[in-house]
């Protein structure tokens, strides 16, 4: 199938950051009340996958398969921000985006990530094989 359609496609969300995002590695630093970095990265994935679920014929799904993400500023949840995905490339099932969260005017994080375009279908036989061959193992 050819996915070379989806080179260009852009979507930009007004997105709240919540408590549920907080970095809670160091305890010490929880009052701060800042966003992890998991948590924003999670945000841009979303809202890349938000923009494929309006092309993707039925049956089909996207899932994020490389990412490398740059967090350039600390921010507080509460805060307000946009997100920006833009399709970059498309080689294959294998979409290139290029991601950005911004605070007004100020880059919070910039992101390059992948996704694999694959059948529902495909995900759904691969993990029940994948148990029942766990389960065989442990004789469930």
């Amino acid at each position: 199938m050819n996915f070379e359609y989806l080179e260009g496609k852009r979507l930009t969300l007004d997105v709240a950051l919540d408590e549920s995002m907080v970095w809670n590695e160091d305890p010490r630093m929880l009052d701060l009340h800042l966003v992890a970095t998991s948590a924003l990265l999670g945000v841009v994935h979303r809202v890349s996958y938000e923009l494929l679920n309006r092309y993707l014929p039925e049956g089909y799904t996207a899932v994020v398969v490389e990412s490398n993400v740059r967090h350039v500023k600390a921010i507080p949840t509460g805060t307000r921000v946009a997100v920006g995905v833009r399709v970059v490339g498309v080689v294959g099932n294998r979409v290139k985006f290029r991601g950005i969260v911004m605070s007004g005017d100020e880059k919070i994080m910039e992101a390059e990530f992948v996704r694999a375009i694959v059948s529902r279908n495909y995900l759904r036989r691969v993990t029940i094989e994948k148990a029942e061959k766990v389960q065989r193992f442990f004789g469930v």
